[in-house]
């Protein structure tokens, strides 16, 4: 399921290199963009995107409320006109035929070569033109290139163009950076402040969950190590092996390291699956868990190659039996990459 944010955005709070890709406003649909307040920011010229902003892939069908909408602004002086990077350069005539909204068509977006020959058509300044759209890549960074204010809109539900999958997952990680820039949640989605305080409660709650992890696999490691002979055993069945000649090492204990490692860290690896998942990110209910656990299994599988290998390594080179010193650097190191892959990847909140 995913997460939609509307409200207006403060490019200074943005990264310079995301500014471009930054809208002015976010907004459920073309019938949300408030039109009275566009005429007292002095906008003459509405430029429309066409797929998912007035229609639907391969539509010609308005959406609900977009007639009426179309119609409310033009009885307001406003002048419309539609860009699209449709292939279908037919059914753009007709939608414009229909709608009665002008088109200029020219270089795909996000080149600036459309929003120029609009301007040029309609005789407008940049300031005085408004681009709606529903892709940060395209209809967004192109309005923003030509010195264009933008307002984006959700995509519709349906199917889109295969080509358009790039452009979406670019958009996703584009959104962890230009929602930091929003300042006003219209329906209670909240702005910077709040984000700062989901982020305070997730990195808490991650930390005691990575904290009992933490226990379980240094317990589990212990046990194998130290408490029991299971690591000599493991240690002299490995003895002859390519594992020897990787680690350098005939000593049994050393030899048992990486597999302690990997057993201990599938056993706190769950642990850390079923509450980060219920509790941390209160991602039940988010998306389907098959692909939530499939994702989250992706992240700690790297984290468990970093893991392994950096125990292994730690405990090679540390001077005496340093089980817990060597686990405690390993952990420090995995547990950013972790936060970080299982907040923005595996279980995205809902702030997200």
């Amino acid at each position: 399921m995913k997460t939609w944010k509307t409200g207006e955005f403060d490019h200074a709070r943005v990264g310079r290199g995301f500014r471009k890709f930054t809208p002015a406003e976010a907004v459920h649909g073309l019938k949300d963009v408030d039109l009275d307040r566009l005429k007292e920011r002095g906008k003459k010229l509405i430029l429309l995107d066409v797929d998912h902003t007035l229609v639907e892939w391969k539509g010609e069908a308005p959406a609900p409320g977009v007639s009426e909408w179309l119609t409310k602004a033009k009885e307001m002086g406003f002048q419309l006109c539609l860009i699209s990077n449709t292939r279908r350069p037919e059914r753009l005539m007709r939608l414009s035929e229909s709608l009665n909204v002008a088109v200029v068509r020219g270089r795909m977006k996000p080149s600036r070569a459309m929003f120029r020959l609009a301007l040029l058509k309609f005789q407008c300044a940049p300031s005085e033109a408004i681009m709606i759209g529903d892709q940060l890549v395209t209809d967004i960074f192109g309005a923003n290139r030509s010195g264009i204010d933008a307002i984006w809109v959700e995509k519709m539900e349906g199917p889109e163009f295969k080509g358009t999958a790039v452009n979406r997952a670019i958009e996703g990680f584009l959104k962890t950076q230009i929602y930091k820039a929003l300042i006003l949640g219209k329906e209670g989605t909240g702005g910077p402040e709040v984000q700062e305080r989901t982020l305070l409660k997730q990195l808490t709650r991650f930390i005691v969950v990575g904290g009992t992890s933490f226990v379980i696999d240094s317990f589990v490691k212990l046990v194998i190590m130290r408490f029991t002979g299971l690591g000599l055993a493991i240690g002299g069945a490995l003895q002859g092996t390519v594992v020897q000649e990787i680690m350098r090492s005939s000593a049994p204990l050393k030899l048992a390291s990486p597999v302690a490692g990997l057993i201990a860290w599938g056993i706190a690896t769950f642990n850390s699956l079923i509450f980060n998942r219920s509790w941390t990110f209160e991602a039940v209910g988010k998306a389907p868990r098959a692909v939530q656990v499939r994702k989250f299994y992706v992240i700690t599988t790297v984290a468990a190659l970093l893991n392994i290998g950096l125990f292994s390594f730690f405990y090679n080179v540390l001077p005496g039996d340093s089980v817990l010193l060597a686990n405690v650097l390993a952990a420090a190191i995995v547990a950013v990459w972790n936060f970080l892959g299982q907040r923005y990847y595996a279980f995205r909140a809902p702030a997200e």
